[in-house]
């Protein structure tokens, strides 16, 4: 038992697996103020959850009520005695107005659209609230023409798009307060791993990528482990203590206060002691959490297709052709013309501020390689002095960044202009490439163009980024830009090939504004 306390308690310098010497005797007294404070703790937690539901919910109602009462009062008047409203009186109204409302409310229920498991990140909250949503006017349509009872058309468009516009925006702004508060370490759900040391520091390195997501690993059980309590394993999240072996998962557990036990290693323990640690978990309060073999696999791709009580997830494949290509060509091309007319004066500025600075040519085009490993020349305005190519093995040689040998950008890079510098950071240079998006040869997101030879020594890697147009951006630039490493760039370019959608794309374009106006990585 005082083992267990010892590995609870502070760790050591930063190495994989590291050691520290275990008490002599049991600490009775911890150990019993330990409980006293994991008890204390579960409570915190399961306040927080219920009150984050009741504020869901107390949002909900609000938006949901106003939306009904905004649109009844808009189209009928404050006493339904709109001229066109005949035959219609208020009570009736009201009635209807007050139906919908709670069948309203009750979708959003029966989606489940305050699961605590979706808060904080992820779109799956926002696309059960929109579902719930167009599910109940679907209905309500459907009610009303088979008893030949129609809505009124100005009801519906009134109550419709504010409601859940207004939904949405109020389950923003609680997720943006909840970031926060989980950014100061509140709100947070403890997890204990279950599974090899490699399946802890992966399970670390994606949360610690995720801190709106609220986990935090408390601790860590090895199957088979046979040596010292009081290890830790060194993670991107920091030291996790080893608390023993699938044995001790419910002293662990119990120990360190955990809300869920995250479980990486189910071959491992097969299926009959699943079940069992899934009863224990039941009679602990705690949640199980299974960490599938693969990674970098977005949600829309999965799918839980249970066939005989056997939960079977099925991955779907990527989408790299077909009718969602023909909707992202659109995007591009509507996007990229606006965007064209909205920027050029910044162009002429630009283009003006390049030829004052030293006479030289206005653009830098430079081949490319596109989709199906096709080049074509990509355009920037230039912001290195005339000659930089030439310069280039020199500079590469003498960048410090073990990185260069890759992807060589250095932000020491004495090639680049004054002009040019600013332009970067402000990444001016990069608004030419919208004329490679109208011409076909790039999109709006997606990997950002290689050059040709670069990347060829990474296993699949060119192979991968071929499926798919390069773009002006893409999570590379909303990830940290030019300070990501090559691993980290890598794993991000193969991340969006493999899970392409409508939604991410516009998501990646909102992030692109925000990491453009910080100019965090850009050089």
């Amino acid at each position: 038992m005082t083992d267990l306390m010892s590995s609870i308690e502070g760790g050591r310098a930063p190495v994989r697996l590291v050691s520290r010497p275990a008490a002599s005797s049991p600490n009775l007294g911890a150990v019993q103020d330990l409980l006293e404070h994991t008890t204390v703790a579960e409570q915190l937690g399961q306040r927080w959850q219920e009150s984050y539901r009741r504020r869901l919910a107390v949002v909900d109602s609000v938006v949901v009520f106003s939306a009904v009462a905004l649109a009844q009062f808009g189209r009928f008047g404050l006493f339904g005695k709109a001229e066109d409203a005949t035959d219609v009186t208020f009570s009736r109204l009201t009635a209807t107005s007050l139906f919908l409302a709670v069948a309203w409310l009750a979708a959003l229920v029966l989606v489940q659209s305050r699961d605590i498991s979706l808060v904080g990140t992820g779109s799956e909250e926002y696309r059960r609230v929109v579902t719930a949503t167009t599910g109940v006017f679907g209905a309500v349509a459907v009610v009303s023409l088979v008893l030949q009872q129609p809505m009124s058309r100005g009801f519906l468009i009134i109550a419709l798009p504010v409601g859940l516009v207004g939904l949405l925006l109020g389950r923003h702004l609680l997720r943006r307060n909840l970031i926060k508060r989980r950014a100061r370490g509140e709100f947070i759900t403890r997890v204990v791993v279950l599974g090899g040391i490699d399946s802890v520091e992966v399970l670390c390195t994606h949360l610690s990528r995720s801190t709106p997501a609220g986990y935090s690993v408390a601790g860590a059980c090895i199957p088979a482990f046979n040596g010292e309590l009081g290890e830790h394993i060194s993670t991107a999240a920091g030291l996790i203590p080893v608390l023993g072996d699938q044995d001790s998962v419910e002293l662990a557990l119990q120990m360190t206060g955990a809300d869920a036990l995250a479980v990486a290693a189910a071959e491992q323990l097969g299926h009959e002691n699943m079940r069992k640690l899934a009863w224990r978990l039941d009679s602990l309060g705690v949640d199980m959490i299974v960490l599938p073999g693969m990674i970098d696999v977005a949600g829309p791709r999965l799918k839980l297709r249970p066939i005989d009580n056997l939960p079977l997830f099925h991955i779907a494949r990527p989408r790299h052709d077909g009718p969602s290509q023909y909707g992202k060509r659109l995007f591009d091309l509507v996007f990229g013309a606006l965007a064209l007319a909205a920027v050029s004066p910044v162009i002429v500025a630009a283009a003006l501020a390049i030829k004052i600075h030293d006479g030289g040519p206005v653009f830098f085009r430079q081949v490319r390689v596109g989709r199906a490993g096709r080049p074509f020349r990509i355009i920037k305005f230039r912001t290195m002095s005339v000659g930089a190519e030439n310069k280039k093995a020199h500079e590469r040689a003498a960048a410090a960044e073990p990185e260069a040998r890759v992807f060589f950008k250095s932000a020491q890079d004495s090639r680049i202009t004054r002009v040019g510098k600013f332009l970067r950071s402000t990444s001016i240079d990069e608004i030419p490439q919208v004329l490679n998006v109208l011409a076909g040869s790039m999109s709006i997101v997606g990997p950002r163009p290689l050059v040709p030879g670069e990347g060829e020594s990474i296993e699949h890697f060119v192979q991968r980024r071929a499926l798919v147009k390069p773009g002006m951006t893409g999570l590379w630039q909303v990830s940290g830009r030019s300070d990501v490493s090559d691993d980290e760039r890598i794993r991000l370019d193969h991340s969006y090939v493999d899970n392409w959608s409508v939604v991410q794309d516009l998501v990646i374009v909102w992030r692109t504004v925000r990491a453009v106006l910080k100019r965090d990585g850009a050089y």
